[in-house]
């Protein structure tokens, strides 16, 4: 009988921990184009959950493994050892997994002096940022731009993003404890909800709106009239009033997706977005949080716990390490 190995899935939707499912499988086998990636870690994302739940249940196939991000090393198939090279595991299969099989001709090779940590969270929200970024806003050095959310993991990269720019970032926050590591991160303001009103004599070109709802709106009213609108996020559950953000308060608005993003931009265009944002790790102009805690995927149900837990700093990482070796569970990278 062929080895089998540990992976994460799940048949129906509803609370992760509920539904998800430690199975062994074989190593799956190999298609034409396809590499093996074998995963070291994989970050627990907010959009990972997100399917699990069931609200993207109309294109969701079942059974499914989840994870949008990580990195791993390509293997040979036939002897399955390591070829020492390390890729992305986006593109391809869930990462909550011991193999991902990878389409060659999307394959994102990393550099040998960007450690594992790194690598396995800059896909979701490094590139969502860097595409805002460079991309999907028409902003210059001097513009303002809105954000709300500011306790995300995403207004510190943004601050960071906009500060090498030039562009001057104004983060909204309810808890004011945010402020001092968003300012030190690179932000121009930060201010609480109240104070947004006061935003509008800045002119601010653009917003970036990760609550919706009626912070959406308020957000909205705070940027000059032809600027642009973003919706990346839905932490309040509602969707912004798009026709007052259009008709009444004259703005360009739109919905960012990543994956639609992927789905358009030409493997050049990809492969040079992530050299981008090697190149700016490698030169410290960039700072991902450390791993806040590792556990093996067979500790699947204390590690969305711990994820869940307010103010945790830095994301949970899994690993496909056998059981035997990660008996301790939770604990501290490095």
């Amino acid at each position: 009988m062929p080895p089998s190995f540990p992976r994460l899935s799940f048949s129906r939707f509803g609370d992760p921990v509920q539904v998800l499912a430690l199975q062994q499988a074989a190593r799956p086998p190999l298609r034409p184009g396809q590499l093996l990636l074998q995963m070291r870690y994989a970050p627990i994302n907010p959009s990972d959950l997100i399917p699990i739940h069931g609200q993207y249940a109309h294109r969701i196939a079942l059974p499914q493994v989840p994870g949008y991000e990580g990195v791993g090393v390509i293997v040979d198939p036939q002897s399955g050892r390591s070829t020492g090279r390390r890729a992305l595991a986006v593109a391809g299969d869930g990462s909550w997994q011991t193999y991902v099989t990878l389409p060659a001709e999307r394959v994102v090779w990393v550099p040998d002096d960007i450690d594992d940590a790194d690598t396995a969270q800059i896909y979701i929200n490094p590139l969502t940022c860097w595409v805002l970024l460079t991309q999907w806003l028409p902003l210059n050095a001097g513009d303002v731009l809105l954000l709300n959310g500011g306790g995300s993991a995403v207004s510190l990269l943004l601050a960071q993003l906009t500060a090498l720019r030039g562009i001057r970032l104004a983060v909204v926050v309810r808890n004011a404890a945010h402020r001092p590591a968003l300012l030190a991160a690179g932000a121009w303001r930060v201010i609480e909800a109240p104070q947004l009103a006061q935003m509008s004599n800045f002119g601010a070109r653009a917003a970036i709106d990760c609550i919706g709802g009626e912070d959406g709106l308020q957000l909205a009213r705070a940027v000059r009239v032809g600027g642009d609108f973003v919706a990346l996020g839905l932490l309040g559950g509602r969707q912004v009033d798009w026709r007052r953000v259009v008709d009444e308060l004259k703005l360009r608005a739109s919905l960012f997706h990543l994956r639609k993003w992927n789905a358009q931009a030409a493997p050049a265009q990809w492969q040079t977005a992530f050299y981008q944002l090697f190149q700016l790790l490698r030169r410290g102009q960039l700072a991902l949080r450390p791993p806040a805690a590792i556990y093996p995927l067979h500790q699947y149900a204390a590690a969305l716990q711990h994820a869940a837990q307010p103010g945790v700093s830095g994301k949970i990482f899994l690993t496909p390490v056998p059981p035997e070796a990660g008996a301790a569970g939770g604990r501290p990278p490095g």
